[in-house]
């Protein structure tokens, strides 16, 4: 009889998710694994671009097979849960899996991985650009996705990881010979202004292109979402996630590159 009131009692009763297991799940709802396939895909088309322009198509194998090491997609995506770990408190990561659980979150989800997919074709991103500039300011939708990223801080956030990625890009490639950090982040700071304009236009032609299918009432809550303490503390773990791990990418990217540098020089 005690056995049986035991056995009722613990599959009546399940222990609460400890904090690994809720990121997890995190993960798990935002499609991360997803994500970095994406990303991983990507890679690959701008090492090709990276071999003719830098390299004049020395890379060969061995310039694809280390980028092919250093785009680890779960080396990336460990990158990100640990910014979670570090970024969301147990109640925001509660919060933040209803929320990405539920319908709208997994729509949003999936349209911005969709789009993201899509976006990489240079004809879908033109057209997507041209769509940008075409639309009103003054609609609904513009201002809509224009709030969404003033909230999210997306354009500052966006320009200070592209820099720090260049500046690591640059510190590898210069294979630990660099004789002055200040006067190339000088150099890159530079260019602020042509990296502020670039992110917005594809920021813009991004978003209004992911979150078309969506109406107005969803994206004001998607909205509401992110003016939360949960979902600011998820967008600044994302960013911390992120630039984190490009700029591990980069160096080691930079690395790789500099050794077919040397090795065409020999």
């Amino acid at each position: 009889m005690r056995l049986s009131c035991l056995l009722a009692f613990l599959v009546f009763w399940a222990p609460p998710l400890v904090a690994d297991e809720k990121v997890d799940r995190l993960a798990d709802a935002m499609h991360l694994s997803q994500v970095m396939d994406i990303l991983v895909d990507e890679a690959m088309v701008q090492r090709r671009e990276l071999d003719e322009t830098l390299l004049d198509n020395t890379g060969g194998a061995f310039f694809e097979a280390q980028v092919e090491d250093i785009y680890d997609p779960v080396w990336m995506q460990e990158r990100v849960t640990e910014a979670f770990e570090r970024g969301l408190t147990d109640s925001q990561l509660d919060q933040a899996i209803v929320f990405f659980e539920s319908d709208l979150g997994q729509t949003i989800i999936s349209l911005e991985n969709s789009a993201r997919r899509a976006i990489s074709d240079e004809a879908i991103e033109e057209m997507a650009r041209e769509a940008y500039e075409s639309t009103a300011r003054d609609s609904v939708r513009y201002e809509l996705v224009d709030e969404y990223i003033q909230i999210n801080n997306l354009v500052e956030q966006n320009v200070e990881g592209s820099l720090s990625a260049d500046f690591n890009f640059f510190r590898g490639l210069a294979y630990g010979e660099l004789s002055d950090e200040g006067e190339l982040l000088a150099e890159l700071l530079s260019e602020t202004d042509s990296k502020t304009e670039e992110a917005t236009t594809w920021l813009y032609s991004f978003l209004l292109l992911a979150y078309r299918p969506m109406d107005e009432a969803q994206m004001r809550e998607n909205i509401a979402f992110s003016r939360t303490d949960t979902g600011q503390a998820v967008n600044e773990a994302l960013f911390d996630g992120f630039d984190q791990m490009f700029d591990s990418i980069s160096f080691r990217l930079g690395e790789a590159a500099a050794q077919v540098l040397r090795g065409s020089d020999l």
